[in-house]
């Protein structure tokens, strides 16, 4: 595991996606690596509630039988972290989910110069939300006012 801090002056290299495709559903995303320089691919997998961020080269494509199969792909150009490509990264500041007595972290929004997107863990998905609001969930989520010092998992 890696802090989310360490991505913090780290700049883009490639972004790396894993898909899992079930007959008649849209592919959903299963995996991302953001290629960082001077850190390697970074892989953003959802265990749980949190987000957890480590060092690990993407794996290749699988079948699943018959619960559909896995593609990867590197920079889609429709993919939101792609425009970021280039882009080093400016700041990363800690996402948590409060409502009543819960309150745990669910993600990360990174900064670019050319702009902030935010990577969530959402239901055990990976969401990404750059301009877009996420529905009655965002009311929940609080994003720290300052840089996060600590890993984005719980």
């Amino acid at each position: 595991m890696i802090n989310a801090e360490d991505l913090v002056g780290r700049l883009l290299l490639k972004v790396t996606t894993s898909w899992h495709h079930y007959p008649e559903t849209e592919p959903s995303l299963l995996h991302m690596w953001l290629h960082m320089d001077g850190l390697g691919p970074v892989r953003f997998h959802t265990p749980g509630d949190g987000l957890s961020l480590e060092i690990d080269q993407p794996h290749g494509p699988y079948d699943m039988d018959e619960y559909g199969h896995t593609t990867v792909e590197d920079d889609l150009p429709d993919f939101p972290m792609t425009r970021f490509i280039g882009q080093r990264i400016l700041s990363v500041r800690e996402i948590r989910y409060q409502r009543d007595d819960y309150d745990f972290a669910v993600g990360i929004a990174v900064q670019f110069p050319e702009g902030t997107i935010r990577i969530l863990n959402l239901a055990d998905e990976i969401v990404l939300a750059r301009d877009r609001r996420l529905g009655p969930v965002e009311e929940h989520l609080h994003e720290a006012t300052t840089p996060t010092s600590q890993d984005a998992s719980p």
